[in-house]
């Protein structure tokens, strides 16, 4: 539903996550909902169970700490899926589609399939049955993926098994991205915001270049050029990758630098420009 609404132009949507009404969800249902809500433009977790309870983040203790690192991971990708919130606005971009919109050429992808595109550098995959303690993927062809956790590699076109502990969903990064990420320590006490992009580079020799969105995420400014953002210009070859961060427009120009994290399987030489 939610995809097919992004594909209809609506992709300020959600879903109400471990269900809206009926029996309380248990604990592994409740966490797999969670890992699959992290990832929506609408994230909310609220019901009315027939048994009286209410669904919320410490409804099962067991797996309280799971559900905690999950939101600190939606909060880590804000950054991110403001940036996709930007290009819905301005051109109805979907925030999330089916692997067939960024991979059309790929018959594969037009299979039926519980497989999203969060964006067009994120692939998650979400566990939709229960007991399961890895998840198969189908990886799109003519590009390849980095596990978002492990840096492994992987060439499109072909399946594989991951782990899918409740820690974690099983999610892929694409190959010549960088992901926005806020790598401040969160708390609902201290709002902290620090800019940093997870760079994965091409495996081999390529470059790329990605923009991000920021306003102040407050007032309206943003419609009389209260915004700007950051590029990232990446050039890769078997022994080196250079790498450089550019602020522009009129709002974000900060005194820190950001962050550029690299894959923790990234042995190359990282040149940073400037």
């Amino acid at each position: 539903m939610g995809l097919s609404l992004s594909l209809s132009g609506v992709s300020n949507s959600g879903h109400d996550i471990g269900g809206f009404s009926g029996p309380a969800p248990d604990p592994e249902l409740f966490v797999r909902f969670v890992q699959f809500g992290v990832f929506l433009p609408r994230f909310s977790i609220h019901s009315w169970n027939d048994d009286g309870t209410v669904n919320e983040p410490w409804m099962h203790p067991e797996a309280t700490p799971d559900v905690r690192n999950l939101i600190k991971l939606r909060y880590r990708l804000i950054p991110y899926l403001y940036d996709l919130l930007w290009r819905y606005h301005c051109d109805y971009e979907p925030m999330l589609r089916p692997v067939f919109f960024d991979f059309p050429d790929d018959p594969r992808c037009w299979k039926e399939n519980d497989e999203i595109m969060v964006g067009r550098a994120l692939l998650a995959a979400p566990v939709v049955e229960p007991g399961c303690a890895e998840r198969e993927v189908y990886l799109p062809a003519g590009t390849q993926w980095y596990d978002y956790w492990t840096g492994e590699i992987f060439a499109g076109g072909q399946t594989v098994t991951r782990p899918a502990p409740w820690a974690r969903p099983v999610l892929f990064a694409r190959e010549g991205s960088a992901i926005a990420i806020n790598a401040a320590e969160q708390s609902f006490t201290k709002r902290a915001d620090r800019r940093g992009f997870l760079i994965f580079p091409a495996n081999g020799s390529g470059a790329f270049a990605v923009e991000n969105f920021e306003d102040d995420g407050e007032s309206e400014g943003y419609r009389s050029g209260g915004h700007g953002g950051w590029r990232i210009e990446v050039d890769a070859d078997a022994s080196c990758i250079s790498a450089r961060a550019r602020h522009f427009g009129a709002f974000g120009a900060r005194d820190e630098k950001p962050l550029l994290i690299f894959p923790p399987t990234e042995r190359r030489e990282v040149s940073i420009w400037g």
